[in-house]
């Protein structure tokens, strides 16, 4: 019986070392923390990171760690959206989370029609660039609309 019981607590104590190898840690690096390499590719995040929650600090070093793997083409792509993501107020980007959360609840039809819009919007020339150049797509009469945020303004 006391075998039995010895057993059983080996096997706790080793499943809860497997389940707890895979856990982040709680704390992210401080800016200071972080390797060249790093500072380096999230060199835009610089002035914001002290002041991320350690959720998304995590999150910009696991780019961070695929950074190397990517195409040139993705990495330019990453370091732009890092500077504009950088350069907006907190305003902007608590609006851009907004519409982010309003686009992943549209139908992946609507969405795709959305993504399809605004690349038309994007070839056009800046004096043809105005709100009203983009045709909203038909909605149904009764539709509600709420939570929504207007992508386009």
């Amino acid at each position: 019986m006391a075998a039995a019981r010895f057993l059983i607590l080996i096997a706790c104590l080793l499943c809860s070392a497997v389940a707890s190898a895979g856990v982040l840690p709680l704390a992210a690096p401080a800016w200071a923390e972080l390797d060249a390499r790093q500072h380096e590719v999230l060199a835009p995040l610089e002035a914001d990171w002290d002041g991320m929650t350690p959720v998304s600090r995590r999150k910009w070093l696991g780019i961070c760690d695929r950074y190397d793997r990517l195409s040139a083409d993705e990495q330019a792509r990453i370091q732009v959206r890092m500077r504009d993501w950088a350069r907006l107020n907190p305003d902007e980007r608590s609006r851009a989370r907004m519409q982010y959360r309003a686009m992943q609840k549209l139908p992946p039809d609507r969405r795709s029609n959305l993504h399809a819009e605004w690349e038309r919007y994007q070839n056009l020339p800046p004096e043809g660039r105005r709100p009203e150049a983009v045709t909203p797509a038909p909605r149904r009469p009764g539709a509600a609309l709420q939570g929504q945020v207007d992508i386009f303004q």
